[in-house]
């Protein structure tokens, strides 16, 4: 097949990957289609994303849906087919005994168990293999997981609406409307494409948040809820823990907390990890994000409050800041993003870049991402 194709068929596995965010933990979001030509131009005859953990991977969905047709057809995937047994079988042995001749991938699996071994899997089957293919877009769209294989963490988006004069709220205010109604909806569907949404408690007793994705027809994929609660403090009458049984809950607690607190959330159904998640008289952060990768969490999205956000900022923990800039102004006690600090403070030293993604209604999208080293 004419390989001027490769981008055309990868950017549509790229686009197709997105299915799976945010459901696929702790496998990554793959995207996978199998093409065709019999000399009247390529076509697809499978596509798939990666199912919820047990089911198969992309690329398994994707000869499925192919059958026979998958003999001498091109498959794209864009991460590295995997080479070892867990859940399901290797992929790149199914690729190969399906006899699709030419397998095209975009990212190197960073994974111990995968690195360069599904590549030799398919050349000693004498299937051609090609790599690099929008390469830096299909890292994008697994970035959770090469995060949480490198670096032993999940992905940290912090995610902020931040007023004209620059606050994110006001002090003893609760809940202070900023960013306008397209916006809201848009952080809906951004929960739905994480694995994860944390907070601290100071938030969840100021706001009592449901923290879930409420778009009509995609309530089911709201995200695991996350509280960082070092006391084991949040009530048993919030709307966290009242929908726990719907979408998970975990809360986070130091060793000590008070047994009958923790004993009651449990009962109510919410997750509770003890460990050592204190550090002098703040919360470590570090520890509460390991916490998270051992159980899988690839992506979090964190929406609170400042005390969290100016922690990760100068731990150096936030990978990426999705800020929404309105025209809202809230005046006298306005709290800071980062506890002393305004979003300028994003601009300090060149850690991130800076980069406007669009317009959402009245606010502005404006994205910071930590440079690579």
């Amino acid at each position: 097949m004419d390989r001027s194709y490769d981008e055309r068929f990868m950017a549509a596995a790229i686009a197709y990957s997105r299915r799976a965010r945010g459901r696929t933990w702790p496998n990554p979001p793959v995207g996978a289609l199998l093409v065709r030509d019999d000399g009247f131009g390529p076509y697809v005859v499978g596509q798939g994303a990666t199912n919820p953990p047990g089911g198969s991977h992309a690329e398994v969905v994707a000869l499925r849906e192919a059958g026979e047709l998958a003999r001498g057809a091109t498959a794209y995937v864009t991460l590295e087919p995997c080479a070892h047994y867990g859940r399901t079988g290797p992929c790149a042995r199914a690729l190969a005994a399906a006899g699709v001749v030419r397998v095209v991938f975009g990212a190197l699996d960073p994974n111990p168990d995968v690195a360069g071994k599904g590549k030799q899997i398919l050349e000693d089957e004498g299937v051609v293999v090609d790599y690099g293919v929008l390469a830096d877009a299909c890292r994008e769209a697994v970035i959770g997981h090469i995060t949480r294989v490198e670096k032993h963490r999940p992905f940290v988006q912090l995610k902020m609406a931040v007023s004209a004069d620059g606050f994110i709220g006001r002090k003893d205010a609760g809940q202070v409307a900023i960013s306008g109604t397209l916006s809201k909806k848009l952080v809906h569907g951004l929960r739905s494409e994480v694995d994860g949404i944390l907070v601290g408690i100071g938030t969840v007793l100021e706001d009592d948040p449901e923290l879930t994705c409420r778009l009509p027809g995609m309530e089911g994929r709201s995200p695991v809820r996350i509280v960082l609660d070092t006391q084991a403090r949040l009530p048993l009458t919030s709307k966290l823990v009242k929908t726990c049984r719907d979408v998970p809950v975990w809360v986070l607690v130091q060793e000590g907390a008070d047994d009958e607190r923790v004993s009651a959330l449990e009962r109510e159904g919410v997750t509770v990890i003890i460990g050592d998640q204190s550090r002098r008289d703040r919360v470590c952060l570090e520890t509460a994000l390991s916490s998270l990768y051992l159980r899988g969490i690839s992506t979090v999205m964190v929406e609170g409050g400042s005390t969290i956000a100016a922690s990760l900022l100068r731990d150096g923990l936030i990978d990426e800041a999705l800020i929404f800039r309105s025209k809202t102004v809230v005046g006298p006690d306005g709290i800071l993003p980062f506890n002393t600090d305004g979003i300028e403070r994003l601009d300090y030293g060149g850690a991130y870049t800076r980069q406007l993604l669009r317009h959402v209604g009245e606010d502005w999208l404006w994205r910071y991402r930590k440079k690579e080293k």
